[in-house]
């Protein structure tokens, strides 16, 4: 099986959105894996900065390369299996380095363990060929500029 899980219906917003933009935005013909890598050293600075703001533009930008990639990929024609796995992997990883940093607060050990439960859903999502995750990083953001805006 060389397919890559569909999207649920919920995410159809969304990707209503992302596909108007794919359209219209003429992304560089570069291997995908370069958003990889700064989704996660991106992640990493997340450990390492207390400031509320620099973690709001870290997830920030963590997303925007997560979308990059994937918008690479098919705007250049270069889905598959392996590369669905690799970004799976990516995004997960991602998520336990950036919550690994905010465990010991009531919020961040809540958002770890979801993470972890996300971890779960990938293996599903990987096995049944159906693409379930939480969007964890994408909440997180909301938390961080709550917080920010609360300050």
């Amino acid at each position: 099986m060389d397919t890559v899980p569909k999207r649920r219906v919920v995410t159809l917003p969304y990707r209503t959105v992302t596909a108007a933009l794919e359209r219209n935005i003429r992304l560089p013909v570069v291997n995908p894996a370069f958003y990889q890598v700064v989704a996660i050293v991106a992640s990493l600075a997340c450990l390492y900065t207390e400031s509320l703001w620099l973690k709001f533009s870290l997830i920030a930008l963590i997303l925007l390369t997560d979308w990059l990639d994937g918008a690479t990929v098919r705007q250049h024609g270069q889905p598959g299996r392996p590369g669905y796995i690799m970004d799976v992997v990516i995004d997960r990883a991602s998520e336990v380095i950036i919550f690994t940093g905010e465990a010991g607060r009531a919020l961040g050990n809540l958002f770890f363990l979801l993470s972890l439960a996300n971890i779960g859903l990938a293996y599903y999502s990987i096995k049944t060929g159906k693409h379930t995750s939480l969007p964890l990083r994408c909440a997180w953001l909301f938390v961080l500029g709550a917080q920010a805006l609360a300050l």
